[in-house]
């Protein structure tokens, strides 16, 4: 009795981790979007960072960009540093500084 007691709120305590929608959340941080080709584009500016199982979203008053995980390596490249940059060959490189660091001290 006590052993399909103990086992009965085991796996309700699991139940309740495992069934509740996971929340990512919002960290408010600061942007660099550098654009190529015919028109370049240099901007900083304040944005909001989201990521949750590999995906990223990024926005802002102006932007807004989503990183899905089943795409980094074939439509952007990811590199996970400080700061954190999203890369889509020969259109644009978007770096998010998260911790504090700000962009406009950040050459690259």
């Amino acid at each position: 009795m006590i052993r399909t007691t103990f086992t009965a709120a085991a796996l309700a305590f699991a139940a309740a981790f495992t069934s509740a929608p996971s929340q990512a959340e919002i960290i408010k941080a600061e942007c660099k979007l550098s654009k190529y080709g015919d028109s370049p584009l240099t901007e900083i500016f304040p944005c909001e960072f989201r990521q949750s199982a590999g995906n990223a979203q990024i926005w802002s008053k102006n932007w807004s960009f989503e990183f899905l995980a089943v795409d980094q390596g074939k439509s952007y490249v990811r590199i996970n540093s400080n700061p954190l940059s999203f890369h889509r060959l020969g259109k644009y490189s978007l770096f998010v500084f998260q911790n504090g660091m700000p962009a406009q001290e950040f050459e690259r």
